[in-house]
């Protein structure tokens, strides 16, 4: 197949609107509006370090093996080959956002509507705004509600996938360690809900352990428009980062401002493999994407109204798959309004829709997508034996070894079982097409993410964290130590 990447100026799904540029409200010099006089005392402050996947710790260039038993009546040809579909799950609806400035309503508004937590009603005379350690103390904004459903779309087979996003970090400013007030049941007045600076490391920890994930924008550095001051504060913010996420390392940067200087700088920085930006940037369609898309910069579009970006989802939508663009949007802050445009995509082209929609954070279809150009796959049979061999290529900084394999020739009808190496923890499959579909994950610690989940609920038991629970289980192969998972909750 010919495969080709289209430049901003020809796409006209992104003349429909202006592109607004970035223009940034310096997250880091928005404080809360609580005069000095009237600030709440330390009394409940709390900034412990809170549970963070291990992902410097995960292994690069896994071999995974998926070995299928056939059916003693089944007749298979002699050639059977597996291939990575464009989109991971066969989902031919790709939307992606990056949430810019470190914004804390990344997390209480965005993440939360996502997961089915509490949201701020978003009275335009106040705006509340909360932290993870509020949520787990039930420490909540007055008139916080839930949209009655968490966000996402499935893998095919039935399993929830929810929604990802990025977040941009601001690694040189102090305000992402400042600690966050907790006063559960306090009424005589909610200054800790008032916005703050902008997102915690504590925050940020549970994005990314919920599949989202972050990128580098903004440095603190004068020299705005020198390459070398720059590349410098990447790594300054780079090593912030890695201590403060257990060496977990960012590789995707947010252009700022528009300022080029930030493009030019990122691709003499090795850690930055892929980048986004309004303008002159590349406009993704990925059925028709050449490369690898290494140190490509993708272009994503600015709105003002969560309305503009239901349009441009219609937009897409109307063309057919292999002329559909990716609807990439770049938002600042998010409110109620954005909380509903995530519910309409859910339930329009997500699991309680079409389910044809795949949300990930540009950094997880850029490893999807550089997986599907370099893996290694084998395919061999003998007698009722087929066994799928897939060799990942050993890329730094690489958290998402996931991958949809598709296999035409099979039905599930011809196949006895289905077994994986040890390596691969996350498995499901079924009927697919002319062939079956199998997806496959292979975190080495995807069950102890489960099952912190799961101790989380049996700590504190309430119906939202239940669904955690069972969504972290759900992404975990079925043996016994997933069966074991299970009979700990109800």
């Amino acid at each position: 197949m010919h495969y080709k990447i289209h430049h901003a100026t020809i796409l006209l799904l992104l003349v429909f609107i202006s592109l607004g540029s970035c223009v940034k409200m310096k997250s880091y010099d928005i404080g809360s509006t609580v005069p000095d006089a009237e600030k709440p005392s330390n009394q409940g402050e709390v900034n412990p370090a809170g549970y963070l996947y291990p992902f410097g710790k995960e292994v690069q260039g896994v071999e995974a093996e998926i070995s299928l038993t056939l059916a003693s009546d089944a007749q298979i040809g002699a050639d059977l080959i597996a291939t990575i579909p464009t989109l991971k799950y066969n989902k031919n609806l790709l939307f992606m956002l990056t949430q810019d400035d470190c914004k804390q309503s990344a997390f209480s508004m965005t993440w939360a509507a996502i997961h089915g937590k509490p949201i701020d009603i978003s009275d335009p005379k106040r705006k509340y705004y909360y932290d993870i350690e509020n949520l787990e103390a039930d420490d909540l904004p007055p008139n916080a509600y839930t949209l009655g459903k968490t966000l996402g779309s499935t893998d095919g087979f039935g399993n929830e996938v929810r929604f990802h996003f990025t977040t941009t970090l601001a690694p040189e400013w102090d305000y992402m360690n400042v600690p966050t007030t907790v006063r559960p049941g306090f009424t005589g007045n909610y200054y800790r809900f008032y916005m703050k600076s902008g997102l915690r490391w504590n925050n940020v920890r549970e994005l990314l352990n919920t599949g989202n994930a972050v990128a580098l924008h903004d440095v603190k550095t004068l020299a705005l428009n020198d390459v070398d001051s720059l590349v410098k504060h990447f790594a300054i913010a780079q090593q912030i980062t890695q201590q403060a996420l257990a060496g977990r390392r960012v590789k995707f940067l947010a252009e700022p401002n528009g300022n080029k200087t930030y493009l030019a700088a990122a691709m003499q920085f090795p850690d930055i493999q892929t980048m986004t930006a309004q303008s002159g940037a590349s406009v993704l369609i990925p059925y028709q994407v050449a490369s690898d898309l290494h140190k490509t910069t993708l272009a994503r579009v600015f709105i003002n109204d969560p309305a503009q970006a239901k349009d441009l989802v219609l937009r897409a939508q109307s063309m057919t798959p292999q002329d559909r663009p990716a609807v990439y949007l770049g938002v600042h802050e998010t409110d109620r309004e954005w909380a509903e445009f995530l519910l309409w995509l859910n339930d329009t082209y997500g699991k309680d829709g079409l389910d044809n929609i795949w949300f990930p954070s540009q950094e997880e279809y850029y490893e999807y997508h550089y997986y599907r150009q370099h893996c290694a796959i084998n395919v061999s049979s003998q007698g009722d034996a087929v066994k799928i061999k897939v060799k990942f290529p050993s890329q730094p900084h690489f958290y998402y070894p996931a991958l949809t394999l598709n296999i035409p020739g099979l039905k599930m009808k011809m196949i006895k079982s289905v077994t994986s190496s040890a390596s691969v923890t996350g498995l499901s499959y079924g009927d697919f097409d002319e062939g079956i579909s199998i997806n496959f994950d292979t975190r080495q610690y995807l069950f102890e993410h489960a099952d912190h989940y799961v101790k989380k609920y049996l700590s504190k038991k309430s119906t939202s964290s239940l669904a955690d629970a069972y969504y972290h289980i759900g992404a975990l192969k079925n043996n016994e130590q997933k069966q074991e998972l299970l009979k700990m909750l109800p």
